[in-house]
């Protein structure tokens, strides 16, 4: 299994162990991880993994509440869990739960920041702000930001755990991926810095266009901006000609539970239309309605599979 899709069936993992720990959880929830853990073998070894962790972890009394306000019981557990995650490999996103501004599965919020400038939050997205250094700078800590900057004394940049973008007078966005991160720009240029890349291996990119880098440096030539690829601020995905494995992907992003999609089965499928982001079940059956060879399944609120007719 690739590190990426291991870390993130490891999370899913670990997010089902916090769930079912929760004593008010319903049948309904313990119905979709039962069928989670049907899905593949792999599943149930690993929440049993996770709830071994969580039983050695959890104190017998019960945690004082935290200062901050908003942190829900799962990012507590999540926290609890950590130190066992850490040495297993597999951080979980515990910055994300503590960040000054985030979003859950669905949602997109849009933010006026002290300065002026205009930020987009995407789905599931997390991200800490900082203006009292010779930099205003928004650390993105999960997820995606459009920002629009205004006009200021000092400069304004997003930085991640890859390097840093920063505007030179500006409107783009910066979305973290599994292993490297994604600037696309679409107005004016945007200076992006690895972080040990050194003074002198930053790249300018245009308006129009985008690009990846990771700690080490840009991983991929600047190239122009997929069309429609930034429609997600006015609520919408837009695809030309996608892999459907990939409308698929996103579409995940922005609701809650699990999207399951048998990529092999999905094949050369491919799409092209506009789905809305915040009506995820709408987005889903006009996918279906456009192809028909594909299946939905519906297992519970939190679990969907997509397939093929062909599929078993």
């Amino acid at each position: 299994m690739p590190d990426a899709a291991a870390e993130r069936l490891r999370e899913e993992a670990a997010l089902w162990a916090v769930t079912l720990a929760d004593d008010s959880v319903d049948d309904a929830t313990r119905a979709a991880c039962a069928a989670w853990c049907a899905l593949d073998e792999r599943h149930a070894r690993l929440l049993a993994e996770m709830r071994r962790m969580w039983e050695s972890v959890t104190p017998d009394t019960p945690a004082p509440q935290p200062a901050r306000r908003g942190l829900s019981r799962q990012a507590l557990g999540a926290l609890v869990l950590l130190p066992c995650l850490l040495v297993a490999g597999a951080a979980m996103p515990w910055q994300a739960w503590l960040a000054d501004e985030r979003t859950g599965a669905g949602e997109i919020r849009h933010l006026t920041l002290e300065d002026g400038s205009r930020v987009a939050l995407n789905s599931d997205s997390a991200i800490d702000i900082d203006f009292s250094g010779s930099v205003r700078r928004v650390q993105l800590l999960r997820g995606e930001v459009f920002v629009e900057v205004a006009h200021g004394d000092k400069p304004f940049a997003v930085v991640d755990r890859d390097g840093s973008a920063q505007a030179l007078g500006t409107r783009y966005a910066v979305r973290r991926e599994a292993s490297d991160t994604l600037v696309t720009v679409t107005e004016s240029r945007v200076r992006v810095q690895p972080l040990e890349g050194g003074d002198d291996r930053w790249v300018d990119v245009q308006a129009g266009q985008q690009v990846r880098f990771d700690r080490r440096g840009v991983t991929t030539d600047t190239v122009p901006a997929a069309p429609g690829g930034l429609a997600w601020p006015q609520g919408r995905l837009v695809f030309d000609d996608a892999p459907v494995a990939e409308v698929l992907r996103q579409l995940g992003r922005h609701r809650p539970g699990l999207l399951l999609a048998d990529d092999e089965a999905l094949g050369t499928l491919r799409f092209t239309g506009v789905l809305p982001i915040q009506q995820s079940d709408a987005a889903l059956a006009l996918l279906a309605s456009a192809l028909p060879s594909l299946r939905v399944s519906t297992l519970s609120p939190w679990l969907v599979r997509v397939t093929t007719t062909a599929s078993p």
